[in-house]
């Protein structure tokens, strides 16, 4: 399970932090103020408990000790519909719970695709992965990052525009310098 967790925090190093995919992401993983749970059960129920508790820890710290959690399925939801089926339930459970203005969701996976884009499409690495994730983020966090990175929901663009302007033969020599082999695009 360690071995999980270092790959994870190798593809936030030198891609979420090291391509500026997420501007406000450096400053909770060089402080170390970042979980992360390897969730190796398959069963759903053990799934959500899990997804809760860490709901509850993220609630019971302060952000100055947690700021954020990552809960890895290296062995669940290979197939990216069922992860996204999987995203749906746990988004139903924030909201049913009464977690959705307190907590948003990402998502990752290794096969990540947007809605309305093409498998092959550049775009689509920007939400790849080495395993199927889900990043609980505080709202206040978010909230935070606008006042001082101004409007977050101008990230996806831009990062979208920079992938583009790297191209895939520049993507692909990053992946290859940074020795990550399962975000080549073929």
């Amino acid at each position: 399970m360690e071995n999980e967790k270092e790959l994870v925090k190798d593809w936030i190093e030198k891609v979420v932090i090291g391509l500026n995919f997420c501007p406000f992401a450096a400053k909770p993983f060089n402080t170390d103020k970042i979980a992360y749970l390897v969730q190796v059960d398959a069963d759903i129920s053990v799934l959500l408990k899990q997804f809760f508790a860490v709901l509850r820890e993220l609630q019971e710290e302060p952000a100055e000790v947690l700021e954020t959690a990552f809960i890895i399925y290296p062995h669940s939801f290979q197939d990216f519909d069922d992860y996204l089926s999987f995203v749906a339930l746990l988004q139903s459970f924030l909201e049913k719970n009464q977690f959705e203005e307190e907590f948003q969701l990402a998502s990752f996976h290794p096969a990540y695709q947007f809605e309305g884009s093409q498998p092959n499409d550049l775009s689509n690495v920007t939400n790849r992965s080495p395993f199927p994730l889900i990043h609980i983020i505080r709202s206040e966090s978010i909230q935070k990052a606008g006042l001082h990175y101004g409007d977050t929901l101008k990230i996806p663009g831009i990062n979208i525009a920079n992938l583009n302007a790297l191209g895939v033969d520049g993507w692909n020599s990053f992946c290859e310098d940074n020795q990550l082999p399962y975000l080549l695009k073929k």
